[in-house]
């Protein structure tokens, strides 16, 4: 079949086989098995490379015609198709009614990378994707968030292996699969199904100890790899291109959680990441229509840039911050001291906090070279104007000297650790 045929099958088979969001595939992954059936996931590994060589917009044109393909080789399926979903980044869920294993399905998944490889471009401009694909049976007895379990264990299996582009899930027990997919497999399934819980870091201001507000946290309660920390959720959606989705499911949750307070914590705000991966031309836009959709004011925000997101392009994060800034919301340089920070970025950028690294923070209480460091730090955030704020505060002499040395505010386990929201809010009632 060439690429004329296969374009003329996809357009015939939209009515047939429409492309589902990540949010009806929840609802269908949430539903009751129904038969047996077998689950396709086809994920593009260099999505990431094309968005970075040749722009955004090419890679929104790649995920377009994988999907128009995708929807072409499902009209060719001798079994009826029952779903096909784009889920979140770079992959597709097609569920084909029934399971009949054997060399129909290596076949199947030949097939259709044979379809997505051809050239997905317009005339003079070449468009090559990479893709691998899982395939998984049903098993008797299997729920459809189990079934969906194995087939993104096997992609993330698929997207390690050298020389093999398909895998096809086994029905053993998830934990046979590498420590590394089993966490890539995971974290996809659950940014999927909106599984990642939000954790609220209260920060407490230095003078008074009064609470001033939360800084929002990623956490992944897995039962088999039990508490799945934020720094490995997101070196999981660096190897997965999920970053991107992942922090805007993070900022999403944690924005709706801070919406619901009551009123008397009016005064109390809310802190979020940023990574490099989110900085684009319209990050700024999309922040400030998350903030409108749930009634909650820019002004009581906060966005924490780690220092390697500064480096890709300042100029454009200049502008981005600045359109932020003019609308309220604040913003901090995260990390600050341990990573790849330049004055530069501190003079040219709209800045009103800088947040001292955790893993500098013991050191204040000491002697020497590294409390000349860290006063030095905040001497010229002082004569910046911007406020400080230091992170993994646990002993009351550490606190001591950060009131000496003028720090405006701290978070840490002497005060508080990471809280579920339900418990932030009883500190708060106890604390305003």
């Amino acid at each position: 079949m060439n690429d004329r045929s296969i374009t003329s099958v996809a357009k015939k088979s939209r009515g047939r086989f429409p492309m589902r969001r990540a949010r009806d595939a929840r609802e269908w992954l949430s539903s009751a098995a129904q038969g047996p059936a077998t689950m396709l996931l086809l994920g593009i590994k260099n999505l990431k490379q094309i968005n970075e060589q040749l722009g955004r917009s090419a890679g929104d044109k790649a995920i377009r015609r994988v999907g128009e393909q995708l929807r072409a080789f499902a009209a060719q399926q001798l079994s009826p198709v029952s779903f096909i979903a784009r889920m979140p980044g770079r992959e597709f869920m097609l569920v084909v009614k029934g399971n009949d294993a054997g060399r129909h399905t290596e076949l199947a998944a030949q097939k259709l990378l044979e379809m997505v490889s051809s050239d997905l471009g317009d005339a003079g401009a070449p468009l090559h994707v990479s893709a691998r694909v899982a395939i998984a049976l049903s098993i008797h007895g299997e729920s459809r968030q189990q079934l969906a379990a194995r087939a993104t264990q096997a992609l993330a299996e698929a997207y390690e292996r050298k020389g093999e582009r398909f895998v096809i899930a086994g029905s053993g027990n998830t934990a046979a699969v590498p420590d590394r997919a089993q966490l890539d497999a995971a974290m996809r399934l659950a940014l999927a199904q909106r599984q990642i819980a939000i954790m609220l870091q209260p920060q407490f201001a230095v003078a008074t100890g009064a609470l001033v507000g939360a800084e929002a946290l990623a956490r992944l309660n897995h039962p088999m790899l039990g508490e799945v920390s934020a720094g490995d959720l997101f070196a999981s959606a660096d190897r997965c291109d999920l970053r991107e989705e992942l922090s805007y499911h993070i900022q999403q949750e944690a924005i709706a959680i801070a919406a619901k307070w009551p009123a008397a914590f009016g005064h109390l705000r809310l802190a979020v990441n940023l990574g490099a991966e989110e900085m684009t031309d319209q990050y700024g836009t999309r922040l400030l229509e998350l903030l409108g959709e749930a009634k909650f004011s820019p002004d009581r925000l906060t966005l924490e840039l780690t220092e390697e997101s500064l480096v890709r392009d300042l100029q454009l994060a200049a502008g981005q911050l600045e359109l932020l800034r003019s609308k309220g919301v604040r913003i901090a340089v995260d990390d600050f001291g341990t990573g790849y920070s330049s004055l530069a970025y501190l003079k040219a950028l709209p800045l009103d906090y800088l947040k001292i690294d955790k893993d500098m923070t013991p050191d204040i209480a000491g002697n020497g070279k590294d409390r000349i460091i860290l006063r030095a730090i905040i001497a010229m955030a002082k004569a910046l104007g911007l406020l400080i704020i230091a992170e993994g505060v646990e002993k009351p002499e550490e606190l001591e000297m950060l009131k000496v040395e003028g720090c405006d505010y701290f978070q840490g386990y002497l005060r508080a650790p990471p809280l579920t929201p339900d418990n932030f809010e009883a500190l708060a009632r106890d604390l305003v």
